[in-house]
């Protein structure tokens, strides 16, 4: 069954030396078990005993049955520029790493819902889940992996794996099977929804940004699109729960047109904001989910900001379960070293972090412990900067 997944890389660990590559890296060796030609660069790991569902860049070439794989883990395996090496020469980075800890088997998908039939270790259960999650309904009599945190029943907190998803989806009810189910509402009229806007980005000028993105199809036409604008997500509710509905999103505006741009005036200067679209047709039926976001730091005055001058500003996006988020701004040119430390002693380190974006796992030896991410910016006419948050959990 789960030959029907997507192109997945069952690997066992056949060895695990603790290879020193710095104070925070070690190797792990580990092998192709099994190979599922469907979705692209995904790799199943046995890590431990503890599977992970890893997602790679381009540059490992074809792995095939067998093959001999090393992991470099810089600190835990969680997609923070840990690499994943198929013989000498050809690495790629790993910049998704979701832990799962089996599989439940599809049975009934209803489209028009957010709720679906599913077998779990042979129980029957239907499970309710967010909008964004819809893609559900293309997996039907197939497997999808599952992360459940505590016991062997599946419940509400649970999440699971899609093909194309990005993120693990949450289980927000389970209703085992055989209880009274809520009646369907009648079917009238078009109830197709388009699809998300894609490509989604923004271009700051002074206290305004330009938004542009790829225009959602539909089976009907495409009346206008909506826009959530967000102050590094403090006022948006879908980074605090993803099952928030475009209705109840704070901060929307209305294009009034099907066009795929838009000009947002009158925003704060120098800030970090968050921009997603959905699409809405002309029976008004919205996109299943909100597009991927775009970020924009606005500026007070393009002529006065230098390279010199613009501020590093470190936020924290997003919490969930088991992890932090944070983000910085994206300063030209410039080069950044992250730092983590537990009660003012340094667990990570890196001097040469490429990407805008950092995730802190909640382990549990963290808890009710004082937690520091420290982020500096130093770009090529040697100007250095200095964000830090601290936080605890």
């Amino acid at each position: 069954m789960i030959r029907r997944l997507f192109p997945v890389i069952i690997a066992a660990v056949i060895l695990a030396p603790s290879l020193a590559f710095s104070a925070y890296e070690q190797a792990l060796r580990v092998t192709a078990t099994d190979v599922v030609d469907y979705m692209n660069n995904f790799v199943l790991v046995d890590k431990h005993g503890e599977k992970w569902l890893l997602h790679h860049k381009t540059g490992c070439g074809s792995v095939k049955e067998g093959d001999e794989l090393t992991l470099v883990i810089r600190g835990e395996l969680d997609g923070n520029r840990d690499e994943m090496w198929k013989g000498t020469y050809n690495s790629c980075v790993i910049d998704q790493a979701e832990f799962i800890t089996g599989t439940m088997t599809v049975t009934t998908v209803t489209p028009a819902d957010t709720y679906t039939s599913v077998s779990d270790n042979g129980k029957p259960y239907r499970i309710y889940y967010s909008e964004r999650c819809k893609a559900m309904t293309g997996m039907n009599h197939k497997d999808v992996y599952v992360r459940k945190f505590g016991g062997k029943q599946l419940k509400a907190g649970d999440k699971f794996f899609l093909p194309g998803a990005g993120e693990m989806c949450a289980i927000t009810y389970v209703m085992p099977q055989g209880e009274a189910l809520p009646e369907p509402e009648p079917v009238i009229g078009d109830v197709k929804r388009p699809t998300t806007p894609t490509h989604v980005r923004a271009v700051p000028t002074t206290s305004a940004v330009y938004l542009y993105w790829n225009k959602a199809k539909d089976n009907e036409n495409i009346a206008y699109y909506v826009i959530s604008a967000s102050l590094y997500h403090r006022d948006d509710p879908v980074a605090r729960d993803p099952s928030v509905k475009p209705q109840e999103m704070q901060n929307t505006i209305k294009t009034e047109t099907n066009k795929n741009s838009f000009r947002l005036d009158n925003l704060d200067s120098d800030e970090l904001y968050f921009f997603r679209v959905i699409a809405v047709d002309t029976s008004g039926n919205e996109s299943s989910y909100w597009s991927e976001e775009a970020t924009a730091f606005t500026k007070s005055s393009i002529a006065q900001l230098s390279l010199a001058n613009a501020k590093l500003r470190l936020f924290r996006v997003q919490e969930t379960a088991d992890s932090f988020l944070f983000r910085w701004t994206n300063l030209s040119d410039s080069k950044y070293s992250v730092i983590l430390e537990v009660n003012d002693e340094r667990v990570f380190i890196s001097n040469d972090w490429k990407q805008t974006y950092f995730r802190v796992l909640k382990k549990p030896e963290r808890k009710g412990e004082k937690l520091e991410l420290i982020v500096r910016s130093l770009n090529y006419r040697g100007f250095s900067q200095e964000a830090t948050s601290t936080f605890s959990f």
